[in-house]
Formats: C-alpha cells, structure tokens, sequence
C-alpha cells in the first residue's frame, strides 16, 4: 500500500531566495513523506536577469512556471506584477491543492501567496519573518507574517517579534537562515574552480564584491546610486566584481548604469552567478559592498568586511563586520579603504560569529512539516492579546 506523501510547495522569483531555500527543498525532496513543487516567476524568468529558470530545472524535477514578470521599470511595474501574479498563483493552487507552502522574507510574490493561500484554505508557513529592515520591504515581511500559519524566524530576537505582533507561541520555530546550511556543510567550489567560472584568470588580489539593489520607493534614485557606489570602488586596484541588482523598480536604470562600466578593464560584470559559486566568491572576496540581505546574514561565516549602504537593511540584526554609509562616493570610499585596510576592525572581523544559525535549519524545517497535522487549529489563527 502506498502512502500519500505530503505535498509542501514554494514560489521563487529570485535567484537569491531560490539559492537560499535550496537546501531546506532538497530535504523536503529527499524525505520518505513528503514531495515539493517550486513555482517559478518574476526573475527567473527575464532573459535580462540571466533566465534562471534553467537552474532550478536543473536540481528539481517539479517546477512549474507562473509567467508573471516586471514589465515597467517603476512603481506601476511591481503593482501590476503583483495584480498579475495574484490571480496565476490562486489559479495555480487551486488546481494543485498542495497540502503546505513555504514563503521566505519580504519579496512581493511571497506576499501575493499567502494572501492566495488564505482564501484557498491552505496553511503557509514564512521563513526569515521578524526581522526588521525599512522602505516597503518592512511592511512587506510583517504582513506577510501575519497571513502565515507557521514562523520560521531565523533568530529568537526575530522571533521575539513575531510573538508581539499577537502571534500564537506554538506556531513560532526558531530555525536558523538556511543559506548556512550550504556555507556550513557543503562543498563549494575551489578558488581555481571560482576563478575559471568567471573566466577572470587568478585573482592577483582579492577581489571586490558589488550587489546594489533598488529600493522601491526610492526608484527615481536607483541610477544615482548605482552611480555613487560605482564612482567610489572605480579607483581601487582590485578585480570589481557586480551582480546585477534585482528586477524591482529601479532595477533596470541601475543596470544601465553598471553597463556603462563594462569597458573598465578590471570591472567584471555578471547579471546572474549559481549560488555555490556566489558563495565561493564571498569567501574569496576582500570586501562586500551593496546593500544585499546576503551581505548581513552570509557574510559573518567567512570573516567578510561588509560596507552596507544606504537605508535598506536598516534595523537587520548583524555581526560587527559591517560599516554603514549613505549614498555617498566618498564616505562609500573611506568606508572600502577602512575595510581594507584598517587592522582593528580586520582583527575584530576575524574573531566574529554568525548570529544566524547552525546550518541545521533543513532539518528542523523538515522534521516540523513531517509532523505537521494539517487541522482546523492550524488554519484559524488568533491573536494572543484581547
């Protein structure tokens, strides 16, 4: 006789949070009780952004597009990204009916599912929820977390938070960020692997990382910024290495910018690195300069210098190894050559640790949804104060 196996799904747009959650979908693959499905959208599927649709083929059977995109470079572009996507993955859901799905932090198609999954009567549960930042990602991840049925904090001062907003003890699971999963315990790529990825020749010194994404509310500024960033590492003798920013709005006047660079012979522009190697490259890296997520949470396991600009990570529990500045090429500059070069603060990275986990969350993810009874206790939330 064979055993219905629990259908768990989850929906990416971006090759940061496919990259993150792949560990925590792989356990849930490999389990004997359970089956995933990945719904991919928004980035993924933009040739522009390095159609990384392709990669998640490539580690997953059951990947089904939802072939919503950004189409305007604007405010309007992620409204009507959302509006459009809403109504395919309420479609999509209906039709598949999984058992559970998974969200993670603030990004607008994580929203649109779980407001779907609330009307369709299916239990969602977010990981990276309580955690503070700013603009409309901040509002983003609260309301997400209270349309969820479970809380995957990575930390307990997230989940602290998650526990004020009126949120019922038994749901919240402090589990760690899954991106230490794969830093901790799997193999990445060799520095020469790394090196003939990028197709840069030995790194003579070590490089320096950019990933500078567009603040939505901000997005008439997006290109100045880039600029400003641009402008402060331009100097620097080192092999510059930038990731395209992501596709919210701002996104694509911030690429103009950065391809307006390409000829600078030690600039190295990549729209898309697979995660592993990206990974590899944070451990090769002198300094991470931007305003990534990753460049808070990753970055403490491989004692990486961070200079964080500007206000989008603003609140973000962190190590001591980050520097914050403003748009600013100058105060941006003073900060690199500080992280570069200033012994006390090298030391101080040097002995740093990660506040974000143990590389275990898979684990205890997957264990909690192998034992999750679906019920009507799970689906009817209640607040914990009158």
């Amino acid at each position: 006789m064979t055993m219905n196996k629990k259908k768990v799904a989850y929906v990416s747009g971006t090759r940061a949070d496919f990259g993150l959650m792949s560990p925590v979908l792989h356990a849930i693959s490999n389990s004997r009780t359970m089956n995933v499905t990945i719904y991919a959208t928004g980035m993924h599927l933009m040739k522009k952004f390095g159609y990384s649709f392709k990669l998640i083929q490539k580690e997953f059977e059951n990947v089904k597009k939802i072939d919503a995109t950004f189409t305007k470079d604007n405010e309007l572009g992620m409204a009507n990204f959302i509006s459009s996507f809403l109504q395919q993955i309420t479609n999509s859901l209906s039709k598949d009916r999984p058992d559970f799905v998974l969200t993670l932090g603030d990004r607008p198609e994580m929203l649109a599912t779980a407001i779907a999954c609330n009307y369709l009567h299916i239990p969602s549960g977010q990981l990276h929820g309580g955690e503070k930042t700013s603009t409309i990602d901040e509002i983003s991840r609260h309301a997400i977390t209270k349309l969820s049925h479970l809380h995957f904090p990575a930390t307990k001062e997230s989940a602290e938070r998650i526990l004020k907003m009126g949120e019922e003890p038994w749901r919240v699971h402090v589990v760690g960020a899954p991106s230490l999963d794969v830093i901790l315990h799997q193999q990445l790529p060799s520095k020469r692997q790394l090196e003939k990825k990028l197709g840069l020749g030995k790194f003579l010194k070590k490089p320096i990382l950019v990933t500078l994404h567009p603040i939505s509310s901000k997005w008439r500024q997006a290109s100045w910024q880039m600029q400003q960033t641009l402008n402060a590492v331009k100097k620097i003798e080192r092999d510059i290495i930038i990731v395209y920013p992501n596709a919210d709005s701002g996104g694509r006047s911030m690429i103009r910018k950065i391809q307006a660079y390409k000829k600078i012979k030690h600039f190295h522009i990549f729209p898309n690195i697979e995660y592993p190697y990206f990974l590899a490259l944070e451990r090769e890296a002198a300094v991470w300069v931007g305003n990534s997520s990753g460049a808070i949470i990753e970055s403490p396991s491989f004692n990486l210098p961070v200079v964080n600009i500007g206000p989008r990570q603003e609140g973000r529990q962190r190590a001591t190894n980050v520097i914050d500045v403003p748009y600013n090429t100058n105060q941006i500059s003073v900060a690199v050559k500080q992280a570069l070069t200033d012994k006390k603060f090298l030391k101080q990275v040097r002995l740093i640790k990660n506040p974000w986990g143990d590389g275990k969350t898979a684990k205890r993810i997957t264990s909690i949804l192998e034992k999750l009874i679906i019920n009507e206790k799970l689906l009817n939330k209640k607040l914990t104060y009158a």
